[in-house]
């Protein structure tokens, strides 16, 4: 079946992708005098063309291409692939005034995948970007006690209450003098909402933040991302566990995507693990303990913590919603891309172990194996040049503490990537 791309976007490869659909008319007997083209849902107009030039009214077939917008300048896919009665309806005259209506009816639906929409303004230079996630109580870790017998005969039972902070050091309690987390601050629906405000953020370029917007083929757009929670599998992204976590070891977030037509299986299989144990975005808070904490030099308060340090609630608010956007979007890049440009972060990671890459060693494709589909780009360091982007979906070395939240975005050619995957199927 035919397909077309808003605004003729090209795939990952740079492969030009039609921006229009084709139909063919045919002018019979006499040359026309006038043709009106409509595309109709039913027998509402949503765009209409009135042809007068005479080479397009010559008797015989002609080609006429409609770019997916209305007559007010709008391309809605949400629309485009909601309507039940598409339809191309013409209307002929000729030069005796005698009229030929012809009626050919057709379906739009997504090609790719159908967890985003996209709106798009050609008059105001704006695309709106619906994208449907599926964000999971993942559940709290850290702050239930249980019962524990701590009498060696069988025969008697000597119980004792045992909480996840009772192993909190001394020294980490008075170094930093706060009191452990022994009830949930955050909820589910709390973690939600600020997962959805990171996506929102990071995804968007516009104006008001350092990406100002996205080229489409010579033409500048402001662009700003919708997320919405869909828990219906078939209309969103793989589903993502939230995870609260105190007075744990640090829990590291990660998505290993869907399963998209790429010729990889290893995403499939690391589907196959339970929710949470790898694919999750945990919200660290309060005492969390480093499980290379013995690696640390002697000399840093760390190792004389026993690796534990306390993660203040209001900065783990930003790395919460940073880090969510850069975990949902592994599956963006792994549905317009591949999985190993996800899974290497473009790059500037190994496949496995994701570990960052060092700048200037050889590749993981060098030092290890032969694989030819591994990529031998070496690592990035951090920009620190405020001016410039930190690039959501990178790894980077020599990096800060924490990243400059202001200029972290997802960069041009993903946001293009997202845009490619709203292709539509036409029937």
């Amino acid at each position: 079946m035919p397909s077309f791309v808003p605004l003729g976007i090209a795939d990952y490869s740079g492969t030009n992708e039609r921006g229009f659909v084709q139909f063919t008319y045919q002018i019979a007997d006499n040359n026309a005098k006038e043709l009106t083209l409509q595309i109709r849902n039913g027998s509402s107009v949503i765009y209409e063309e009135k042809i007068t030039d005479a080479n397009k009214l010559k008797q015989g077939e002609h080609i006429w291409k409609w770019d997916g917008f209305d007559s007010g300048g709008i391309l809605d896919t949400a629309k485009l692939t909601q309507y039940e009665n598409l339809n191309l309806y013409t209307i002929g005259v000729d030069n005796s005034n005698n009229y030929s209506r012809k009626k050919l009816d057709f379906s739009m639906r997504y090609d790719e995948v159908k967890w985003v929409d996209v709106k798009i303004d050609k008059n105001s230079k704006r695309i709106d970007v619906t994208l449907r996630v599926n964000l999971k109580d993942g559940g709290a870790r850290g702050i239930e006690c249980y019962e524990k017998d701590i009498d060696p005969d069988p025969k008697l039972r000597v119980p004792m209450e045992v909480c996840p902070w009772d192993k909190i050091p001394q020294e980490a309690l008075t170094y930093y003098g706060n009191s452990p987390i022994k009830n949930r601050t955050k909820s589910f629906e709390e973690l939600k909402k600020m997962a959805l405000e990171g996506i929102n953020k990071y995804w968007s370029r516009h104006s008001n933040n350092i990406g100002k917007g996205v080229n489409v083929n010579g033409e500048f757009y402001e662009l700003y991302v919708n997320s919405i929670n869909e828990t219906n599998p078939r209309l969103s992204l793989n589903d993502v566990p939230l995870i609260y976590n105190t007075n744990n070891s640090w829990s590291r977030s990660g998505n290993t995507g869907g399963s998209y037509d790429d010729n990889n299986f290893d995403d499939e299989v690391m589907g196959l693990l339970p929710d949470g144990l790898v694919q999750r975005v945990s919200f660290n808070v309060g005492y969390i303990q480093y499980s290379d904490w013995k690696d640390l030099n002697e000399s840093h308060s760390l190792y004389k913590l026993k690796g534990w340090e306390y993660y203040d609630e209001n900065k783990e608010e930003q790395e919460f919603m940073y880090t969510s956007a850069h975990e949902l979007g592994h599956e963006i890049l792994q549905a317009f891309s591949n999985t190993i440009n996800s899974w290497q972060h473009k790059g500037s990671s190994y496949y496995l172990p994701q570990d960052t890459k060092p700048v200037g060693e050889e590749s993981f494709k060098e030092k290890y194996i032969n694989i030819d589909y591994m990529k031998e780009s070496k690592g990035e360091n951090y920009p620190f040049d405020k001016n410039k982007e930190i690039d959501l979906m990178k790894y980077y070395n020599n990096d800060p503490y924490r990243y400059d939240y202001s200029r972290i975005m997802a960069n041009e050619k993903d946001i293009l990537g997202l845009l490619w995957l709203t292709k539509l199927e036409i029937k």
